[in-house]
């Protein structure tokens, strides 16, 4: 006679399928933070990517705007009120054109400047600016050739104008900062003046 041995088909017991679920929960908690972490991060690059555009173009233009200066009539370290040469389209007048870039908040502004002095047309060169900055940063450094203070000159020449270093102190993110600089030798001088290193 052929014995047949009888199979143990009771399944898996409870302590098993309590043991399986906690360790898919734990594999699924992990899986989860490293996804949220891989977003978080991108989402900073990214941000952080968005915010350098935004100031290298803001940049450029404040560069183009101030080495082409040929006047000064009145600044400090949160504006300048200038003259630009003839230079159609965006200025038409022969005797030049009066603008003013100003930090006003967490913004910087190109305002144009009517000849009565008021003021005409504003464009937002950039927002999210550190509102106030503090100590020595200051939004605009003029600097003469003897790398002191520049003051207003008669008739509001540049040339003994040598540089203006440009700060941006930029907000992004839950409160972090991150700083953009660049120097401006205005082509108006008296004297020759080639770009130095910061």
């Amino acid at each position: 006679m052929n014995t047949i041995k009888k199979i143990n088909a009771n399944g898996f017991s409870l302590i098993e399928v309590i043991a399986v679920l906690v360790i898919m929960g734990v594999l699924a908690v992990g899986l989860s933070m490293g996804l949220i972490q891989g977003v978080e991060q991108y989402l900073f690059a990214s941000e952080a990517n968005q915010l350098s555009q935004k100031s290298q173009i803001a940049m450029a233009r404040i560069k183009k705007e101030l080495t082409e200066a040929i006047y000064v009539t009145n600044k400090d370290a949160n504006s300048i009120y200038y003259t630009r040469l003839y230079s159609p389209p965006s200025c038409n007048q022969p005797a030049g054109c009066q603008y003013s870039i100003q930090k006003s908040g967490n913004t910087i502004l190109l305002i144009s400047v009517n000849p009565d002095g008021s003021t005409g047309d504003s464009q937002v060169l950039i927002d999210n600016v550190l509102n106030p900055y503090t100590g020595a940063n200051v939004f605009l450094v003029f600097k003469d050739f003897n790398d002191a203070a520049w003051s207003l000159e008669t008739g509001g020449t540049v040339n003994n104008l040598a540089k203006i270093q440009v700060l941006l102190i930029l907000t992004y993110g839950s409160g972090n900062t991150i700083k953009f600089n660049a120097t401006i030798n205005p082509r108006q001088g008296s004297k020759l003046n080639a770009p130095k290193l910061n």
